[in-house]
């Protein structure tokens, strides 16, 4: 079982710097010389990311279009919904931009009548606050129906700040993108609160997943690509590498997605 919390598509202004054909990470530290990045759009669309979900045996992959993220969140949802009735392997999540403040508990209800059972929330791109009210009065109609929340890791302390906010909801709550400089506060909020997850696209090195495993448990890690923004095998082989028990490794792979976001398993 493989499942991928972390992926989207549509149509995004972002770029992303490749390093030149045929120069590896190894050759960038083993022998000397210049390295020359080249800049390459990243292929947002549907079609690609059907094919890594294809290429990579990904059994579901939870996506949101970037319409909803960057532009106009009831007709990226409208999309991300259509998208995911016609591929199977989609699971779709639903987002609201809170600062456009009209419609946005009417598009919780639209979304949860259409089978949505996950918002995810972007408060740094749209430059607004996970304390403000407009944001939690959706999380508290998004409490009403049990449909899971999505938001980014953020810098230092703000899981702390999520996680004190959202988790008395009873909703599960998954912190998106948790870095290196803030993994240790996502290990003690997992320790802390039951509903509290991540996900394990910006972990970036094998001893933080054991660390995370040992000290919060595996169950607490959900896996996630970043698809197609990174690179999937390297989110993948940080896992696939880490020591933790075969049990566990299958649980970070797909199985605590479908058990605490409440799935369906692949057709």
């Amino acid at each position: 079982m493989l499942v991928d919390i972390n992926t989207c598509f549509g149509t995004s202004p972002k770029q992303r710097v490749r390093y030149a054909e045929g120069v590896t990470a190894a050759r960038m530290f083993d022998e000397p010389g210049p390295v020359v990045p080249t800049t390459q759009e990243v292929d947002w669309s549907l079609d690609n990311l059907l094919r890594i979900i294809d290429e990579q045996h990904i059994d579901l992959a939870l996506t949101y279009n970037l319409r909803g993220k960057l532009y106009e969140f009831v007709t990226g949802n409208h999309e991300t919904w259509r998208a995911a009735q016609t591929h199977p392997q989609l699971v779709p999540i639903a987002t609201i931009d809170p600062c456009r403040h009209f419609d946005c508990l009417e598009e919780v209800d639209r979304c949860a009548d259409r089978g949505f059972r996950i918002f995810r929330f972007f408060p740094d791109e749209q430059e607004w606050a996970i304390d403000s009210l407009p944001f939690l009065h959706i999380c508290e109609a998004l409490a009403e129906y049990g449909l899971a929340i999505m938001l980014p890791a953020g810098g230092w302390g703000q899981q702390s700040r999520i996680a004190e906010l959202l988790c008395p909801l009873g909703v599960p709550v998954v912190a998106i993108g948790s870095t290196f400089t803030v993994v240790a506060e996502s290990i003690a909020v997992a320790a802390a609160y039951d509903n509290f997850f991540c996900d394990t696209s910006a972990i970036h090195t094998v001893a933080s997943i054991e660390g995370f495993a040992q000290a919060a448990g595996a169950h607490k890690l959900m896996f996630g690509s970043n698809s197609p923004e990174s690179y999937f095998e390297s989110a993948h082989n940080l896992v696939d590498v880490a020591q933790v028990r075969d049990q566990e490794k299958s649980g970070i792979f797909g199985e605590n997605a479908l058990c605490y976001l409440r799935l369906e398993g692949p057709q």
